[in-house]
């Protein structure tokens, strides 16, 4: 992540760093990205990028971290106004996502080229997700603050009692929803349309009946 110092810029200047950064890592894959064109993009020092980065992994992180940022914000404010309704907010999060990305089409061709295959996810230090503190119960993580704003009447008490496995479905359908928009942008229609079957079945379940059991051949033929 990015030094004190940078936090430290001016607005105007982090967001031109932040523009530079995008415009490059949309230019071409991530193990062909040169820190020397982002230096050229931003009109700054190479001495000043390495006060402010690590290297170019550092600046990856950055620019995804903040994109989180903004999400993880409008989780919040969706879940203040929607009552706790979990699902409606990831529904409302794959749209306002499409939004932000049609606002910034070179964010959409530099998710393409960081996620485009493994070698790069690697790269990235993205080969794993969720990681597993993301999973645990720690004071401002995303799983605290989702069992503090959630609306945990509706679920059943054992999924109430451990929201991971939930947010591992979701967010995985989420991911997968995103990543084949970023891909097939013209495939947004159909996209969206099987991302909320996804989420319904997420939230009614599978079963037609509770309690199926699949050696109930009769029932299973109705």
């Amino acid at each position: 992540m990015p030094t004190e110092r940078f936090y430290r810029l001016p607005e105007a200047k982090k967001q031109m760093i932040r523009e530079a950064a995008i415009k490059e890592f949309a230019r071409v894959p991530f193990d062909r990205a040169s820190i020397n064109q982002i230096i050229r993009n931003a009109d700054i020092s190479r001495g000043s990028f390495y006060t402010y980065f690590v290297d170019k992994h550092d600046v990856v992180e950055f620019l995804l971290e903040d994109q989180f940022q903004q999400m993880q914000r409008f989780c919040k404010d969706e879940l203040k106004s929607n009552g706790g309704d979990y699902f409606a907010m990831i529904e409302r999060l794959f749209d306002f996502s499409v939004r932000e990305l049609q606002k910034n089409p070179s964010m959409v061709q530099l998710v393409r080229n960081l996620f485009a295959d493994r070698e790069n996810n690697e790269l990235v230090g993205m080969k794993a997700w969720p990681k597993p503190a993301c999973l645990e119960k720690q004071e401002g993580g995303p799983l605290q603050w989702m069992d503090d704003n959630l609306n945990k009447s509706c679920f059943r008490p054992e999924v109430a009692e451990d929201l991971s496995p939930l947010m591992i479905l979701a967010m995985s359908s989420l991911t997968v929803a995103l990543k084949q928009y970023y891909e097939y942008p013209d495939y947004l229609s159909s996209t969206r349309e099987r991302f909320l079957k996804s989420m319904d079945i997420l939230r009614q379940g599978s079963y037609k009946n509770k309690g199926f059991d699949m050696g109930e051949k009769e029932s299973y033929s109705e």
